[in-house]
């Protein structure tokens, strides 16, 4: 029988979670943090898994809320963290530990598809960068605020706040403040995503290097990328699918 797989990634905005059987998806849904007690129905029809594991960076009243979601259950939680080494990934972070457990699942997802040297992009409330060598190394990476960040923080610091119901779109040559203030920012996070590229394709050598790129706001910056990339929906939940799958094998090995 084939284990079903709770997977839960408790980010900045969203908890987000899945149920994965079979190398499937059987559900995949979202909520934020103010309807999270729309969880109590959703969970209330599901059977109890045989493994639960969950990605949490937000605040600690959601982690006492998940906590109560899944008490219903019998079976104990992983909650993931960042490890030194792990299923092909090896973190190069000053402090393994510090690195956040979405950042690394993010990381071990993208390790997953693409086995080689990638730029790993996740597009949410914040926007991270970060790099995967040829040999499966995470070599670092950036944070910058998102685009909804950058926003909300141009119009409370300027007399923009005026305009601040109105929507921009990109031009390259803008032509009025809402447009200038979106093409900005999506040249800001862009120019970021262009410099780590090269700052990567000058160390590894080659230009052999995807994009990997997820998060709310992908489809936002993805056309305006240059380099070859892939939007992946959900990347820390297929990072959890993986770190689960290892967490089963390993399980297996040590029983038999």
């Amino acid at each position: 029988m084939n284990p079903t797989l709770l997977i839960i990634d408790s980010g900045n905005s969203f908890v987000k979670w899945g149920l994965f059987n079979n190398d499937l998806w059987l559900i995949q849904r979202r909520v934020s943090y103010d309807d999270i007690s729309e969880l109590e129905t959703e969970f209330s029809v599901l059977s109890e898994p045989h493994l639960i594991i969950i990605s949490h960076v937000a605040r600690d009243e959601t982690k006492n809320e998940i906590c109560k979601l899944i008490s219903r259950w019998s079976i104990q939680p992983i909650w993931h963290h960042s490890q030194s080494y792990q299923c092909g990934v090896l973190n190069g972070y000053s402090d393994p530990k510090q690195l956040g457990s979405d950042r690394w699942a993010a990381l071990i997802a993208a390790w997953n598809i693409e086995h080689k040297a990638c730029l790993v992009i996740n597009a949410g409330t914040a926007v991270t960068i970060d790099t995967l060598s040829d040999s499966g190394k995470f070599l670092g990476g950036i944070i910058l605020p998102g685009f909804h960040l950058m926003l909300n923080s141009l119009y409370s610091g300027t007399q923009l706040e005026s305009i601040s119901n109105r929507l921009g779109v990109y031009q390259n040559f803008p032509v009025n403040t809402q447009n200038a203030i979106h093409s900005g920012i999506i040249q800001s996070l862009v120019g970021a995503i262009d410099r780590m590229y090269d700052v990567l394709s000058t160390l590894l050598t080659h230009s052999a290097i995807n994009c990997i790129i997820s998060g709310g706001n992908a489809s936002l910056l993805s056309p305006f990328i240059k380099y070859p990339a892939k939007i992946i929906d959900n990347l820390v939940l297929e990072g959890l699918v993986v770190i689960a799958k290892d967490e089963l094998n390993r399980k297996e090995l040590s029983s038999s």
